[in-house]
């Protein structure tokens, strides 16, 4: 009966460790690093406000995880530099800032097979660009200074998104492969803000610096396209 006993309980051992690992799930590994390129589009509330078009040159991480069905998820982030003629900040015809956005989302992949990936996810997240502007000896109007040392400047935008990537890869060894992605989203509503820091040195010959700031019009509408093409490991 002693024997009987053990042999049952290495059979319901053996048949547990059986279902377990057939039931298992697997899912791939995927993270990338590449150039992105976005080109956005966004609607400013405000009477006879321009929409700001940019247009931004960076790098962007993903990470892409594939379960074996085919269910999938998705983040990305992006940073880099944008660029902007809509932006009355710097004194020239094209103002220079950075910008970074991040999202996250789920989907499905249609395809994975040993060498290709074709996977569609719908993605949430936020934008925000940010631009700059600093001059020195600018003169100023009072009685304690002529100029002021420098006058730092700061425009804000960002915005929520939302919206889809398409996303391929193609693996050129092991766990060593291309991909591209191309996100599409609508910026569906965000604000600005405007900020500005006074740097002068008084009669007495300390430096001072006074900061002014206000919340710019509200955002909404209008898009960003972003295309990015990179490496990628799995595992």
């Amino acid at each position: 009966k002693e024997f009987t006993m053990k042999k049952i309980v290495i059979a319901l051992l053996a048949a547990t460790m059986a279902l377990s690992g057939a039931s298992a799930k697997k899912w791939t590994n995927n993270v990338g690093f590449g150039f992105t390129l976005p080109i956005s589009q966004i609607g400013v509330d405000k009477s006879g406000v321009d929409d700001i078009f940019q247009i931004g040159y960076g790098l962007e991480g993903t990470y892409v995880g594939i379960h074996e069905r085919g269910f999938t998820v998705k983040a990305d982030l992006g940073a880099g530099l944008t660029a902007s003629d809509d932006v009355a900040l710097q004194g020239s015809d094209s103002n220079l800032g950075i910008f970074y956005n991040v999202a996250v989302g789920a989907g499905w992949t249609f395809v994975h097979t040993e060498k290709f990936t074709l996977s569609a996810t719908g993605m949430l997240g936020c934008d925000v660009s940010v631009f700059f502007d600093s001059e020195d000896d600018v003169p100023a109007i009072g009685e304690t200074f002529s100029t002021y040392e420098s006058v730092d400047q700061i425009c804000g935008l960002a915005m929520i998104s939302a919206g889809a990537d398409v996303f391929a890869s193609y693996r050129i060894k092991e766990h060593f492969g291309v991909f591209a992605n191309l996100s599409a989203r609508y910026l569906i509503v965000g604000g600005s803000s405007y900020g500005t820091e006074y740097t002068y040195k008084k009669t007495n010959g300390h430096t001072a610096t006074e900061r002014d700031s206000s919340d710019g019009p509200d955002l909404a509408g209008k898009f960003r396209i972003q295309p990015t093409i990179g490496i990628i490991w799995n595992f």
